[in-house]
């Protein structure tokens, strides 16, 4: 990772200095956004590091990178790690790439 990070330095979260979410974390964050939202659940950080088992951090990561490409759409609140969102749904593209990559 040494290597990569060097030439791409993109690739590392400039706050937390660890790896941006890939594409395979990414689908697992979409499809747990959409299971709530089938069930008719209201999505935030909280219920989502719950529903994937990963921490708070690794959760606001991924939501930012997935906010960056437009994959979310959410409300915005002042809880931390931030960023917090609550009310959080898919948008167009984050259909559509959740199509592209489907979770095994």
């Amino acid at each position: 990772m040494v290597a990569v990070t060097a030439i791409v330095p993109s690739l590392i979260n400039v706050e937390r200095g660890k790896p941006v979410a890939g594409d395979g974390d990414l689908a697992r964050l979409l499809q747990a956004v959409k299971d709530s939202d089938d069930k008719d659940l209201p999505a935030d950080n909280e219920c989502l590091a719950t529903a994937l088992a990963w921490s708070l951090d690794d959760v606001a990561d991924c939501l930012k990178e997935a906010k960056d490409r437009s994959l979310i759409w959410g409300s915005r609140s002042g809880q931390r790690p931030a960023p917090w969102f609550t009310e959080l749904e898919l948008t167009v593209q984050g259909k559509r790439f959740l199509t592209e990559h489907p979770t095994a």
